[in-house]
């Protein structure tokens, strides 16, 4: 009954058409059948999934939604929704950041203008979303949705609250962060839209001499092509998602393989 009752909630969303998210965290695949991960909050983060398991995803899932993000559906094949995301710019389209996802994670497109910026809320139905996620007006508590002072110090306190958290490639949620996801969520949470992807963000910054970064300036890394974002949290220290195998952490601003510094707030 469940599954006929997702199925009638997708069937109605046509290609061209928006939808919203209407779980957790929706994975973003580069193709139907790309891969598939457990859909436990509680897992992903811990160290019940091996670094095998997150390698795996390196080239198959390049980015999450979360609930109440809308997407725009472009065609259905099988039980899998090919979607662009709007509210995460990337040069692989123009209209948002492309990829697949499983149809009955979909739903006719409901209003969900509120940004939870606290760690975890509540549904109604008793469902937890997360950071980040989008939420009707009057779906959650008043705190869970308190907006962002629009500062250096608080995107950087932002940042702070996921150290400690592992890496996922992709990772656009609590259940874990990618570099450049980390940065577009502090950003995004603020109410500034940067683009998705390191090499994207780095093309869209404005340039900042290294002697004159300021705390929420990112710091992109790798050559030929910038694979690698961390932000300046002053100090001489930068906080980053490396790799699969670490976690959220603050280290020393590195200059080997640098590729230069870009300013996205005033």
């Amino acid at each position: 009954m469940i599954g006929a009752l997702a199925a009638a909630l997708v069937l109605a969303v046509a290609p061209g058409q928006a939808a919203t998210v209407r779980v957790p965290v929706a994975n973003v695949w580069e193709a139907p059948n790309a891969g598939h991960l457990p859909l436990d909050p509680h897992v992903w983060p811990t160290d019940a999934v091996t670094v095998r398991e997150r390698l795996a995803l390196v080239g198959h899932m390049p980015t999450q939604v979360l609930y109440g993000e809308q997407v725009k559906v472009l065609e259905r094949r099988g039980g899998w929704t090919r979607i662009v995301v709007p509210d995460q710019p990337s040069p692989l389209d123009a209209r948002g950041y492309p990829g697949w996802v499983r149809s009955w994670q979909l739903a006719v497109r409901f209003p969900a203008p509120l940004v939870v910026t606290a760690s975890s809320a509540r549904l109604p139905n008793g469902a937890e979303v997360g950071f980040g996620s989008q939420v009707p007006r009057g779906a959650v508590a008043a705190t869970a949705t308190r907006k962002l002072p629009a500062t250096r110090a608080d995107l950087v306190r932002t940042a702070k609250r996921f150290l400690g958290l592992h890496y996922l490639w992709g990772g656009l949620s609590a259940w874990g962060y990618d570099c450049s996801g980390l940065t577009w969520a502090v950003y995004r949470a603020h109410g500034i839209t940067i683009p998705r992807d390191a090499d994207a963000q780095f093309a869209a910054g404005k340039p900042v001499p290294l002697a004159k970064m300021l705390p929420g300036d990112l710091l992109f890394y790798e050559h030929p092509v910038v694979g690698h974002v961390a932000m300046y949290v002053g100090g001489g220290r930068m906080i980053e998602a490396p790799n699969s195998r670490s976690e959220v952490r603050i280290v020393p601003v590195r200059t080997s393989d640098f590729r230069g510094v870009r300013r996205f707030f005033r």
